[in-house]
């Protein structure tokens, strides 16, 4: 037990030298080919792989990200994984020992990768809040400002400002009306600069009032 937690703080070391502006919490990990934004926070046992995340995120433990974008703002619950892999459904057999040897497998019939579509890139824009258990399919697209219910299984893009859920996960409302979505995806408030966004914070809770305060700054 105190190997093991030599071994982690170690780790976590390691990761604070190499993200500088990123906190790690215990057996948290990312990879080199990683891009962590300024306060970003990785909890216990999450794993980032080839992925970025913009400032200001958390991701919470157990969560595993593969080859994502991931915007600034942005709250991931527990549990979630993001850039699940597809296996080819043409084939004879969707196992990956018959197309694709570059797999960490013990043996393979194929010398070589057949089947290269398996994990394209996701990407998570803004302000978008994902629930506890949420399994988000390769490829896809989460629109700024969306929220995925806990234990969503989300196959499809999501737009702007939706709320969903469900498995597969399907639209349950938007969060606020038509124009109101508008002014606020063409305000980018998260793309401000920070001065800015202290300035305007006091009215977060207020949409009117935010709206209008952000046109005076």
């Amino acid at each position: 037990m105190f190997l093991n937690k030599i071994k982690s703080a170690i780790r976590r070391y390691q990761m604070k030298k190499i993200f500088s502006n990123t906190t790690f919490y215990a057996n948290a990990f990312a990879d080199n080919t990683c891009i962590l934004g300024e306060n970003t926070v990785l909890f216990q046992s999450t794993n980032v792989l080839n992925s970025s995340i913009r400032k200001y995120t958390y991701v919470q433990a157990n969560s595993n990200i593969y080859n994502a974008e991931i915007g600034p703002f942005c709250s991931i619950a527990s549990g979630v994984t993001i850039g699940l892999a597809e296996h080819p459904t043409h084939m004879v057999s969707t196992s990956p020992i018959f197309y694709d040897n570059t797999q960490p497998l013990p043996y393979f019939f194929t010398d070589k990768k057949l089947f290269s579509e398996n994990l394209p890139r996701t990407t998570i824009d803004a302000d978008v809040w994902i629930g506890q258990g949420v399994m988000i399919k390769s490829g896809i697209t989460i629109g700024v400002g969306a929220v995925i219910g806990a234990g969503a299984v989300v196959t499809n893009d999501v737009d702007p400002y939706s709320i969903v859920g469900g498995v597969p996960a399907k639209l349950i409302r938007k969060r606020f009306d038509e124009d109101i979505c508008e002014e606020l995806l063409e305000s980018k408030w998260w793309e401000i600069d920070e001065n800015k966004i202290q300035k305007i914070a006091p009215y977060f809770s207020n949409i009117e009032k935010f709206i209008n305060e952000l046109k005076r700054v």
